[in-house]
């Protein structure tokens, strides 16, 4: 996920200029025997900064703290990056690359920029960090966009493979660059397909505005199932028109049914423009030409629990630089592949659940969509039912019975004095829209705050999924591994 500080926009070309540090970062989050991690590599244009007769130094500053708890910081680094003047000049970049540990959740990634050369104050970045590699299931790391690999003995923080991979340092693929290069890992084949057995691995690209494949930059390889594979390839991409792209990776069986994938979007930029299609141009009579600026920014911006991660990045950093054009396009572009029929309705049905969740959760800082039971309610809809707990006082833990006990045949069975769990909400989701049944959703209100519930913890594939969420509920009283009133009710369901 390629970030540039500290001009971009997703769907245009992003140039490097203005006044002050001009730099671009890139987070890659992977999983490995030892845990989950994430990749940071920060690329600074040297021509934006101050020379003096040592050279160049920018001081560079990253945090990482819980999403959930901005007071418990997982990781902080500050640390001076220079270089000798003799290396200063056009189309250098100064380099680094970080690797943190980080379990499965949301973090927010703190960066702060200062030229220690230069008088002016230093450029601060925010970004968001979402690890999800639950244990033994099938997964796709993050795509990282890589310069041609070259084979090396040397083993540096950059060495994978046998080779030397470095992340590209632009976020948009020049004319003269023929094929777009990529590292990418798979983990839990063997788990999933039978072990040793072939599976296959397609890298596409998919045009970002359509979400149509291009059919002609496609690439194939069987890969054996492995509990980790690494995989180093490349698309010809001399061809491909100018635009904005996913390079997408797929898992497929032999049958070709897709199992997992991700995307990672790209700007081609290129001689050979797109021919114009008049299947995507945007009727005259088409709704959003009736939203005025802030209502076209606001319907964007409301996306966000329902988009995809390359939207999401759209909407929260090149939103406010993109052209009325560009916003209009975007926004019926993404009602369409919703509804290619009837796309006007689309956008009207989540618009009456926008106002509802406005109006049900909203706090004196976020708006309803913007919380996490708001979120769920938008992607998930009106749950099958709900239990509401707003102090509960639990007469003690269950007794296990034999049942209890063959289901969850590791939990340990004993009594205990009364335990008092902080506020909370389950939801339970007969089916999700993702084919899922008997989903649920535990929400719970932190220090007794009633005004915002937080997710604290699901079944539901890709959410939060927290092993001793019921300890944390019950303030850490319960002890890992017990369990409670609570853990029954979703266990069962609550039926």
């Amino acid at each position: 996920m390629k970030r540039t500080a500290f001009l971009c926009l997703f769907l245009l070309p992003c140039l490097l200029f203005g006044q002050g540090i001009r730099a671009i970062y890139d987070f890659t989050t992977y999983s490995s025997t030892g845990g989950s991690y994430v990749e940071l590599n920060t690329s600074i244009d040297m021509e934006s900064l101050v020379l003096s007769d040592k050279g160049a130094e920018v001081e560079l500053t990253v945090l990482i703290c819980k999403a959930d708890n901005p007071d418990e910081i997982m990781y902080l680094d500050k640390r001076d990056l220079k270089a000798d003047k003799t290396v200063y000049g056009a189309g250098k970049q100064m380099l680094d690359t970080q690797r943190m540990k980080l379990a499965n959740g949301d973090y927010i990634l703190y960066m702060s920029f200062r030229d220690k050369n230069s008088s002016a104050a230093a450029v601060e970045e925010k970004d968001v960090i979402r690890m999800n590699y639950p244990q033994g299931e099938l997964a796709v790391s993050d795509i990282q966009i890589i310069n041609t690999p070259v084979k090396s003995s040397v083993k540096t923080i950059n060495t994978k493979q046998g080779y030397e991979i470095v992340p590209y340092s632009f976020d948009a693929l020049p004319k003269n660059k023929d094929r777009i290069d990529y590292y990418v890992e798979v983990y839990n084949a063997d788990k999933y397909f039978a072990k040793d057995s072939l599976y296959l691995l397609t890298a596409v690209i998919e045009n970002l505005n359509t979400n149509t494949r291009m059919t002609d930059f496609v690439r194939a390889d069987r890969i054996k199932a492995k509990d980790i594979s690494a995989v180093i390839g490349a698309l010809d991409i001399s061809k491909l028109p100018e635009g904005s792209y996913y390079l997408t990776i797929e898992v497929r069986d032999r049958n070709n049914i897709l199992h997992a994938y991700k995307r990672e979007a790209f700007f081609r930029q290129s001689d050979i423009k797109q021919e114009t299609e008049k299947n995507i141009d945007i009727p005259k009579d088409a709704f959003v030409f009736a939203l005025n600026d802030e209502q076209l920014d606001e319907n964007i911006e409301t996306l966000e629990p329902i988009a995809s991660e390359a939207v999401r990045q759209f909407i929260r950093k090149e939103l406010p630089t993109a052209t009325r054009d560009v916003k209009l396009y975007f926004l019926y572009n993404f009602w369409r592949n919703e509804d290619a029929v009837a796309p006007q309705s689309a956008w009207q049905q989540y618009r009456t659940k926008l106002e509802y969740v406005n109006k049900k959760y909203s706090t004196n800082i976020k708006k309803g969509y913007q919380t996490d039971m708001g979120r769920v309610y938008l992607v998930y809809g009106v749950p099958t039912d709900i239990i509401d707990e707003k102090f509960k006082a639990s007469s003690g833990l269950k007794k296990r019975t034999l049942d209890d006990i063959v289901a969850t045949p590791g939990m340990e069975k004993r009594d205990a004095d009364g335990v008092n769990y902080l506020p909370y909400q389950m939801w339970r989701y007969d089916r999700t829209p993702f084919g899922e049944t008997n989903r649920m959703f535990v929400f719970y209100a932190k220090q007794n705050d009633l005004s915002e519930y937080t997710l604290l913890h699901s079944n539901a594939k890709g959410e939060r999924n927290e092993m001793y969420w019921e300890d944390v509920l019950s303030r850490y009283t319960l002890g890992p591994g017990v369990e409670g009133e609570a853990g029954v009710q979703f266990r069962k369901g609550h039926k």
